[in-house]
């Protein structure tokens, strides 16, 4: 059974159906002319066989006026066999009194017939006498010294009209109808070009990406529907700034909060974000790439809230609940995927635990298939916590990219560790930081100055059902000398 879809996609544009349907047309018109040509051109041949008959029967009358006149009849019958040879037509002479005086075919002989031609020469159609049929008579009167002394009469059978096609205005019609279609087709592409252009803003507005101002015009209905279109695209991004901002801080507040609780590597957002950021300058990232991928690090872990957090407290795991956790980029897409301005993001979060090799998650894509942004992720998040959560202890810089270089090309992009490790290996050590690497660092939670946590946050907290685990120092944040009386 044929695909539907790929029988939706052999359907010819609208151009291509617009020139085969003019085509056609041209076609069938371009025959119907040549059909009607060739009639027309049988109808001449036949008026030019009665006006040639006129002539010839106007010629014989004037030859056989004198010889009529002197009653020479050997003569005039000379003339009527020449004539009958000559024209192939039958031959009749009247004198005037209407007696026939001669016949070439030997079939009235003394015969009367009323004579016709007074007023001069014409034609009519009248019936055989000898067979079923009819026969074109041309009658021409005999005149000598300004009397008609009789008529002749030339009986010719119409010759069938045999009409040939006329290739010529065929021809010329198809020729005409070719440069018709070859303008329409011009004008067709040139508006098609311009819908495309109107169709693509519109898809963009949809997903909630801005789109490019639009091209001067000079056509005025393009020129209203761009400026149509602009007004409509304010309006779209004004709403849509209004939903996605808020939900945004919303996910980052989620983040946080899943840190605050232990759930999250602190800190692990903004510095996978800033690792990344590496790899987009490195690339050439265009700003609103930049800021997808740089958005898409901050919530790379926001569909952890979605999993029970003594889940993801828990050590030995069955492989049900192993499936459970390592789907948390997908249910942080689902609920990214729901605005339009943010599907690039979902798209970035959804696939960060694929592997080149086939063997990630959530759809087993390989190599160039997986998105991007999303193999930049991969490897930035990956490095940010082998240097803060490595197991026993945080890895060094250099530690960290050999840790990932085992894996290079089965869980990494090759090419993008590289550039990685390039950009990474070029910043400076902070000393500070790599002295607190091997320290017993303590959580830290600040204060403003006068507030510690009370007994009733306490109790709240252990009502909770995860475990701080780590000793806090509480720190008063400074006030200015004003704010302390």
């Amino acid at each position: 059974m044929p695909n539907p879809r790929s029988l939706r996609t052999k359907k010819l544009s609208v151009s291509a159906r617009l020139c085969a349907a003019l085509a056609v047309g041209v076609f069938f018109v371009a025959t119907l002319l040549g059909l009607l040509g060739a009639d027309r051109e049988a109808q001449r041949h036949a008026d030019e066989d009665k006006a040639r008959d006129v002539r010839f029967a106007q010629q014989v009358a004037e030859r056989a006026g004198p010889l009529l006149e002197r009653g020479d009849l050997l003569r005039l019958s000379t003339l009527a066999t020449a004539s009958r040879d000559l024209h192939g037509a039958r031959v009749l002479v009247l004198e005037r009194s209407g007696r026939v005086v001669l016949d070439t075919d030997l079939v009235l002989g003394d015969r009367s017939l009323s004579l016709l031609a007074h007023g001069g020469a014409f034609q009519r159609t009248v019936a055989r006498e000898d067979r079923e049929g009819s026969v074109r008579e041309t009658i021409a009167p005999v005149r000598f010294g300004g009397d008609v002394l009789g008529e002749i009469r030339l009986q010719i059978e119409p010759a069938l009209s045999q009409s040939a096609f006329d290739f010529g205005l065929f021809g010329l019609v198809l020729l005409g109808g070719a440069t018709l279609i070859a303008a329409a087709w011009i004008l067709s592409q040139h508006w098609a070009q311009r819908v495309r252009g109107t169709t693509a803003s519109i898809i963009q507005m949809a997903s909630g990406q801005p789109t490019a101002p639009p091209a001067p015009s000079a056509d005025r209905e393009l020129h209203e529907l761009s400026l149509a279109l602009q007004e409509l695209e304010r309006g779209v991004h004004d709403g849509l700034h209004r939903v996605v901002d808020p939900f945004v801080e919303v996910a980052l507040l989620v983040v946080e909060g899943l840190e605050r609780r232990g759930l999250v590597p602190d800190g692990h957002g903004p510095r996978t974000s800033r690792y990344a950021m590496l790899l987009a300058d490195r690339l050439s990232l265009v700003p609103m790439d930049r800021r997808d991928l740089a958005l898409a690090c901050r919530l790379a872990d926001f569909g952890r809230a979605w999993i029970r957090p003594a889940l993801l407290q828990k050590k030995n795991l069955t492989q049900e609940e192993q499936a459970l956790v390592r789907s948390h980029p997908v249910l942080a897409a689902e609920r990214l995927d729901c605005l339009p301005s943010l599907r690039p993001v979902a798209s970035i979060v959804r696939h960060q635990s694929e592997r080149p090799d086939g063997g990630g998650l959530p759809e087993g894509l390989r190599n160039d298939r997986i998105p991007l942004g999303s193999r930049i992720l991969a490897i930035a998040s990956a490095f940010d916590l082998w240097t803060t959560c490595g197991d026993p202890s945080p890895l060094s810089r250099d530690a960290a990219l050999r840790r990932m270089a085992e894996e290079r090309g089965e869980a990494y992009d090759p090419w993008l560790f590289d550039l990685f490790a390039d950009c990474v290996r070029a910043l400076p050590i902070d000393s500070k930081a790599a002295e607190s690497d091997g320290a017993d660092a303590k959580s830290v939670m600040i204060l403003p100055a006068g507030s510690l946590p009370n007994a009733a946050q306490n109790e709240r907290e252990e009502g909770l059902d995860y475990d701080l685990g780590a000793e806090l120092e509480v720190m008063l944040e400074e006030l200015p000398p004003e704010d302390r009386a």
